[in-house]
C-alpha cells in the first residue's frame, strides 16, 4: 500500500510532538505561512518530520509554492523564529505604513494619494532590494544624502531608537511563539 500523505499544520505554537500525539501520525509538516499568501506572495517556512522523504514533500512544496516562496528549516526553533520574522512580519509593515499614511495626509495628500505614494514606494523599494542583489544597508545609504531630507528623518529615527525597538519587538514575538509551544 502507498504511504499516507503527510499532514500539514499551520497552527502557530503547536509542536510536532503535540501534533504527533494528537493525530497519531509521524508523517507531519509544520508550516508558518503569512498573509501575503492570499495574493501568491507569501513566505512559507516549514519543517518535516524525520520519516518523510523527498518524494513525500514534493506535493507539500507544490502547495506552498502556489502561495509564494518556501523555505525548509530543520528545527522547531527556526519555525518559532520564522513566526516572529515572516509570520508576524506583514503586521510590522502595515504598522509602519499606517503611520506613514498619517504623515502623508498631515502633509496635505488625500487618503487615496497617500495610499498610492506609500504603496508604490514600498513595492518599488522591496522590488529593487529583491531584484538588485544590493545589501539593504547600501540601498539605504544610496538614498541618504549627507545633510539632506532622508538624513534628517533617519537621524530622528535613530535618536528615538526606532531600529532597536523594531528588533526588540521581533524578539518579543519570538518569545511569545516559544510560550505558545508550551
Amino acid at each position: 500500500p502507498l504511504p499516507l500523505p503527510p499532514i500539514v499544520s499551520i497552527m502557530a505554537g503547536i509542536t510536532m510532538a503535540a501534533l504527533s500525539a494528537g493525530l497519531g501520525s509521524e508523517r507531519l509538516v509544520r508550516v508558518m505561512p503569512n498573509t501575503p499568501a492570499q495574493v501568491g506572495l507569501g513566505m512559507n517556512v516549514y519543517m518535516a518530520s524525520a520519516g518523510l522523504d523527498a518524494a513525500a514533500l514534493v506535493p507539500v512544496e507544490q502547495l506552498l509554492g502556489a502561495c509564494g516562496e518556501t523555505l525548509r528549516v530543520d528545527s522547531e526553533d527556526a519555525i518559532d523564529a520564522a513566526t516572529a520574522v515572516s509570520g508576524s512580519g506583514p503586521a510590522y509593515v502595515f504598522y509602519v505604513a499606517e503611520h506613514w499614511l498619517e504623515a502623508a495626509q498631515e502633509l496635505g495628500f488625500t487618503a487615496e494619494q497617500a495610499a498610492r505614494l506609500v504603496q508604490q514606494t514600498l513595492l518599488g523599494a522591496t522590488t529593487l532590494w529583491q531584484r538588485g542583489g544590493t545589501p539593504v544597508g547600501t540601498l539605504r545609504e544610496q538614498v541618504t544624502s549627507k545633510g539632506g531630507t532622508t538624513a534628517a528623518a533617519l537621524g530622528h529615527f535613530d535618536a528615538q531608537a526606532v531600529g532597536e525597538h523594531i528588533r526588540q519587538g521581533v524578539h518579543q514575538a519570538y518569545r511569545r511563539a516559544k510560550e505558545l509551544g508550551g
